[in-house]
């Protein structure tokens, strides 16, 4: 009986970008910003959340402040 063929499955590497100091300023207002209006403490679970989230999607390359303010908007109605 012959060996099936062994299935060989490469992940895809999410490729992230350093956060520069100018980014941090800019992911920190956008943050307070939407925290403020939405009511969300920094510090809780949500908080830590959206920081992540708009982290993350700017480490993937959306680094338009419109764009980052309004993904945190989006996620803040959801939150």
């Amino acid at each position: 009986m012959e060996a099936a063929p062994m299935e060989v499955v490469m992940r895809t590497q999410v490729v992230r970008r350093p956060v520069h100091p100018h980014q941090l300023s800019l992911l920190q207002q956008v943050f307070d910003e939407a925290c403020a209006r939405y009511n969300i403490d920094k510090d809780s679970p949500d908080g830590e959340a959206l920081a992540l989230i708009l982290v993350n999607s700017l480490q993937k390359g959306m680094s338009e402040r419109e764009a980052l303010a309004h993904l945190a908007t989006a996620l803040a109605d959801n939150i």
